[in-house]
């Protein structure tokens, strides 16, 4: 049970649904689509398990946008239950759209948005008594942008001016508090030596990093997209920052994070499904997927705030 002076989160990213497909995406194949009913279920069971006071989706929910051609009913129905199922497994319940979370060939995010109660290209900032939970809107280009990616979806991240904006005022009003920062794509390069820039990274990070610095007071930036577990710690204005991208749930390693929010600290927690045949089927899916095998130092961590 959650201790009255602490606040449980379950996140998740890169779901990546599309029930009832019967084909393996990726590069290798390695995405386990035709497997979702049975990942999505486990998943559900698992964060019940904890009773966490909130469950957070950093984007990807569904196989929307370009690559994956999922026709657009079948993009509204998983789209419809996800946020369904999602919202029925904690008391509260945010996300941000991913860059796959619009119809294909469309680059429209307003029915992600509307699912999730976000304004167009805005985040939303939450308070909990230990942090300020700023989730940051990573799908911002603008209209020429989304036009110029067609018929794919723009892979890289963009913050709206307006989001910049609103960003801003959250970290100046959060004045002395801890602040911890949710977003799709990447906002500092990833541990690992795989390319990250051109596909995963947010593409005007240099303007958030530059907010970062100025207010101090961001202690953890929390990343999907990549489809890994991965942690760097990086001094930014002279305040240690943990970069943190949390692993996709489509592919192997097949987990979540639990993270558990208390007085000063915020205590981070891999935690895989429990399908290890399906992880090594993923894992094993044409030249392999080893080099997304974590660092045992990132299974469990804490922050100080």
């Amino acid at each position: 049970m959650t201790q009255a002076d602490e606040t449980r989160i379950a996140l998740v990213t890169d779901t990546h649904a599309w029930p009832g497909s019967q084909h393996s995406f990726g590069n290798e194949q390695e995405q386990l689509q035709p497997w979702f009913e049975t990942i999505h279920a486990t998943f559900l069971a698992e964060v019940r398990s904890v009773s966490p006071d909130m469950l957070i989706h950093l984007g990807d929910f569904s196989c929307g946008g370009g690559s994956f051609e999922m026709p657009e009913d079948a993009f509204a129905a998983a789209m419809e239950r996800l946020n369904r199922d999602f919202r029925s497994a904690a008391p509260a319940f945010y996300g941000l759209p991913g860059n796959h979370d619009c119809p294909a060939g469309s680059n429209d995010y307003s029915f992600c948005e509307g699912r999730l109660g976000l304004a167009p290209r805005l985040g939303l900032t939450v308070d909990t008594d230990a942090a300020r939970l700023v989730f940051l809107h990573s799908q911002g280009h603008s209209d020429e942008q989304r036009r110029a990616a067609l018929p794919r979806d723009p892979t890289h991240g963009w913050i709206a001016d307006a989001e910049l904006e609103r960003l801003d005022r959250s970290l100046a009003e959060a004045g002395e508090r801890p602040v911890i920062v949710f977003t799709h794509q990447l906002l500092h390069p990833w541990a690992n030596a795989q390319r990250w820039r051109g596909l995963y990274a947010v593409a005007n990070s240099e303007a958030v990093l530059e907010m970062f610095a100025r207010h101090g007071n961001v202690r953890a930036v929390f990343q999907g997209h990549a489809h890994i577990l991965d942690m760097r710690e990086v001094t930014v204005g002279g305040k240690s920052i943990r970069f943190v991208v949390a692993p996709s749930l489509i592919q192997y390693p097949l987990g979540w994070l639990l993270l558990t929010l208390t007085a000063g600290a915020l205590r981070v927690q891999y935690r895989a499904l429990p399908l290890p045949e399906l992880s090594e089927h993923s894992r094993t899916a044409g030249i392999g997927s080893d080099w997304r095998t974590p660092d045992r130092a990132w299974l469990d961590f804490t922050v100080e705030l």
